[in-house]
């Protein structure tokens, strides 16, 4: 087969980079979070970093959300962004890198003892989803197989320019660059993964062969046995 489309280096380099930086962002920030600091102050951290490193973009706020009962409930203190950690509760941060008009979004979920078994069910969907686009069937159709499980996607442009305004939902895939989301929740906790899948000739793919950090193995952990 001759190919229709095919994707220079150079071009999908910036999206590499800025996704690079988005997961290390999310890193550090998980890796400081501390009891009492609410979903705004996780977001501002993040964004902090990301205006640091020059990644950021006003009209792409940072997204953090904490799951799990608090022992004590105070009034004001489980509205959005309002919501304060505890040592064992789940999170989910998220963050999109923008540099020179190139968008690359990150997801981190954590701690790894209480969301494993979801994180795997997640990778197993990530596996799933090329083999399904090849097979002729929509995201769709792989979606209804799993409760609880969301996804978004849009066609990123290798021009440089934001992707506003191109996201595709029942339509089939067309050759090119996507930018993919996928979600899973049990109803109380969530993980979430944001990686590119590469349409051309050879098939869907995603851009890199390993999924991106999509579970917090750091200090969280030790601190749940430490407490």
């Amino acid at each position: 087969m001759s190919a229709f489309w095919t994707p220079a280096s150079q071009a999908l380099a910036p999206y590499l980079h800025n996704r690079e930086q988005a997961d290390k962002c999310l890193q550090i920030i998980a890796a400081s979070l501390q009891p009492g600091m609410s979903e705004q102050d996780c977001e501002l951290l993040i964004r902090d970093w990301l205006r640091a490193h020059q990644l950021f973009d006003p009209a792409r706020p940072p997204r953090v959300r904490f799951a799990g009962q608090p022992l004590r409930r105070r009034f004001g203190l489980n509205r959005p962004g309002k919501r304060r950690y505890r040592i064992g509760m789940s999170y989910i941060l998220r963050c999109d890198a923008v540099q020179n008009g190139y968008v690359a979004k990150a997801s981190l979920s954590g701690p790894a003892s209480v969301l494993a078994p979801l994180h795997a069910q997640l990778c197993d969907i990530r596996e799933q989803l090329p083999r399904t686009l090849q097979q002729g069937e929509t995201p769709q159709q792989l979606a209804s197989q799993f409760p609880g499980l969301r996804q978004h996607y849009r066609l990123v442009p290798l021009t440089g320019t934001l992707p506003e305004g191109n996201r595709i939902d029942e339509a089939p895939l067309i050759p090119g660059l996507w930018q993919w989301q996928l979600t899973l929740s049990d109803g109380q906790h969530s993980v979430a993964s944001s990686e590119f899948l590469l349409m051309d000739d050879q098939g869907p793919r995603w851009l890199t062969a390993t999924p991106a950090h999509l579970l917090d193995n750091s200090h969280n952990d030790n601190q749940e046995e430490a407490a």
